[in-house]
């Protein structure tokens, strides 16, 4: 290998995996050549070992390195193909059993399955047993790419640096994203609930659409539902919101519980909204509940929004307007983006498109 002179300008880090990234595409290393220990590397680019890992790591996500258990790191032929992935699934999925969980993995084993590529489901537990089962599988090459369900904001940094590619579904502001709603979608559906007549709009959400806080009910809005919501001249006020925040946590486990409560709460209200906006169907049960206890009438005494899958079959004992994503296409998107960064192209975020169905029972 060539002798390196180190700029004090740039990063060490990155400059040691340009090091590596030249020697392998001109040639001075080959596929199967075995790279010295990070202890030699440290010394010969005269820095810590924690440098040259974090190097090595960023090359082994390119696929131009691999590490085999008493192999060490070794140059690859080209990109690693991806021959077997993880679906991971976080313990609250697990403990709420949802339909919809069930029917991605489904599909998502199915599109591997298509493409020849192996997959291993990894159910966690409360200690987190599987993320430690999934960082074993990826730094033993086991497994080549990982889904994960939901990414949570605190998970983050575990999977990004995980030496294997992983794509997710998050609304998180990162590339490797596949979300529900984009922010043309979010105007799209406050543009047709407005054309229905609707002024004065009720959020029903068993996740934390961050829709309200204590100290700055308008500011802490999600941004793209703020700027729709006053784009379209529709009146939100803060205790028409009902989402998980208002528990103190980020998800809801019994959603048809928290539906029942969020509904009764914003009917008690001397002034109410004309229409609901529901996140998501796995609440239908619970509203069902409520307004058979209150004696509410739809639509004549309030509108319904309901955000639904459209593979998830529900009995839905009132009309409303459904605004339907299909889990066919957010197992394409992840797969998609998985594969695209395994052959060494760059992720690029996507949403899922959103249709308007009206429903009457």
């Amino acid at each position: 290998m060539k002798k390196i002179t180190m700029d004090p300008l740039k990063s060490i880090r990155s400059q040691i995996a340009e090091y590596f990234r030249a020697e392998i595409r001109e040639g001075g290393l080959k596929p199967g050549d075995r790279l010295p220990s990070a202890r030699e590397l440290a010394r010969m680019f005269g820095t810590a070992e924690a440098n040259v890992h974090h190097a090595l790591a960023l090359l082994v996500k390119e696929g131009m390195l691999t590490r085999r258990p008493k192999a060490g790191t070794v140059v690859t032929d080209g990109v690693e193909k991806l021959t077997c992935a993880a679906i991971y699934l976080n313990w609250f999925y697990i403990q709420r059993g949802e339909n919809f969980t069930r029917l991605l993995i489904e599909m998502l084993e199915e599109r591997f399955s298509e493409r020849g590529i192996r997959c291993v489901v990894i159910y966690d537990t409360p200690s987190q047993n599987g993320l430690e089962r999934l960082k074993r599988l990826a730094e033993s090459r086991q497994i080549q790419g990982v889904v994960v369900r939901s990414l949570l904001p605190e998970q983050h940094l575990f999977f990004a640096r995980l030496p294997v590619p992983f794509s997710a579904v998050s609304s998180m502001r990162i590339q490797n994203r596949v979300s529900f709603f984009s922010a043309e979608t979010i105007q799209r559906i406050m543009e047709r609930i407005r054309k229905d007549g609707v002024e004065r709009l009720g959020i029903l959400s068993s996740a934390n659409f961050e829709l309200q806080k204590k100290d700055s009910p308008e500011n802490a809005m999600h941004p793209f539902f703020l700027k729709s919501f006053r784009d379209q001249k529709l009146e939100v006020r803060r205790e028409w919101v009902f989402d998980s925040c208002v528990y103190g946590r980020p998800k809801i486990l019994d959603s048809s519980l928290f539906a029942y409560a969020g509904f009764e709460k914003i009917w008690s209200l001397a002034e109410r909204p004309d229409a609901l906006l529901v996140f998501s169907d796995d609440m239908v049960s619970g509203l069902a509940m409520s307004f058979y206890h209150l004696g509410v009438k739809v639509p004549q005494d309030i509108r319904l929004y309901i955000h639904k899958t459209l593979e998830n079959e529900l009995i839905l004992p009132f009309p409303c307007t459904l605004l339907e994503n299909r889990i066919s296409e957010l197992a394409d998107l992840l797969v998609r983006q998985l594969i695209d960064q395994s052959e060494g192209r760059p992720p690029v975020p996507a949403s899922l498109a959103c249709e308007f169905r009206e429903w009457i029972p």
